[in-house]
């Protein structure tokens, strides 16, 4: 098969993948609550009463979500306005009472923190993973190799809300290095002050993220290594007197890499999802904590929204990984 065909193919099976995932979606969100429960969603999909929120707001809302949605129409005609709605990336209104206005306004407010906190960790964490897997592959059996393995082993196994618990215990109340909120630390600032204040709120969580994700590539990356070691292009290299650098990151790291990056690709399609438990130890302002604030206060818009981007990224990131085997190894598009 040619590299266009390739890509046809995958790009075919991703659009189908996408569909049944928004079909899934759907019944997750709008079918299954109201058929399993026997739940009125012209009811159910409206924010509590508040002091925020006054009857005349709510009931806005709920003329919003029903005309939105189309609960007023028959389940086929409202199953094709949501996938209009999805594919066109209008995801209707915050509905659960600690948002307001468009969802698609939320996500882009709020996605920016998420990337940064878990583009950044997760970039960080494979270029040390992969590095550290060569370099203790090399050094296999070796104390080097089996201190690396077991304190990487030990934090890539530890939940992540007891290592960002530690953390803050650390460095926000003994050292007081670090604030324990970072939303309500960042809100004291505006201006070119307020980015200082985000990178000092994000070193704790960022330290997190990365100490924990670190594991995950070491592990696979060493493993390669182990492999590529053994073949006989990297033997005959040494055997032309090759310095050992050289030999480790030039030859077999470039190959060992491969399987890696399927991990690395899934672990960016995962970046808008945010890291719920991490985010809400630390007060991240993210998608992650916004996920779980959706959960908690019932807005099913956000909630919908959130589940399809994040497949979306899914999909897109294992299509990006596909094709880049698929360029990398002619073996594969057969």
């Amino acid at each position: 098969m040619s590299l266009l065909g390739y890509i046809v193919k995958r790009l075919a099976i991703t659009v189908v993948i996408m569909i049944v995932i928004a079909a899934i979606n759907f019944l997750l969100f709008q079918v299954l609550p109201f058929v399993l429960l026997g739940i009125n969603p012209e009811v159910w999909y409206v924010p509590a009463i508040s002091t925020s929120h006054n009857l005349q707001y709510i009931t806005k809302i709920r003329e919003q979500v029903i005309s939105e949605l189309g609960f007023n129409l028959p389940i086929q005609d409202r199953f094709l306005r949501y996938m209009e709605s999805l594919f066109t990336f209008h995801f209707g209104y915050n509905v659960g009472g600690a948002l307001s206005g468009p969802v698609s306004t939320t996500i882009s407010r709020f996605a920016p923190y998420t990337i940064l906190l878990l583009g950044g960790s997760t970039v960080v964490s494979f270029i040390i993973g992969e590095y550290l897997g060569v370099f203790s592959a090399s050094r296999r059996g070796r104390p080097a190799d089996k201190a690396s393995f077991v304190s990487l082993l030990f934090l890539y196994s530890m939940p992540s809300f007891w290592i960002g618990m530690i953390l803050l215990l650390v460095f926000a109340y003994y050292i007081r290095l670090a604030p324990s909120s970072a939303a309500a630390y960042m809100s004291q600032y505006t201006g070119a002050a307020y980015y200082l204040a985000v990178l000092k709120a994000m070193a704790l969580p960022f330290l997190s993220l990365t100490l924990i994700s670190i594991g995950g590539f070491y592990l696979i990356m060493r493993s390669s290594a182990l492999e590529v070691m053994n073949e006989d292009y990297v033997l005959m290299a040494r055997a032309k007197g090759l310095r050992e650098r050289n030999v480790l990151y030039k030859h077999v790291l470039r190959n060992a890499v491969i399987p890696v990056m399927t991990v690395f690709a899934i672990s960016l399609g995962f970046v808008l999802s945010g890291a719920v438990i991490t985010e809400t130890v630390f007060g991240w302002p993210g998608l992650g904590y916004w996920t779980y604030m959706a959960i908690l206060t019932q807005d099913f818009p956000l909630e919908q929204a959130i589940f399809f981007i994040i497949s979306l990224m899914v999909v897109l990131a294992n299509l990006a990984a596909d094709l880049l085997y698929g360029f990398l190894d002619p073996r594969i598009r057969r």
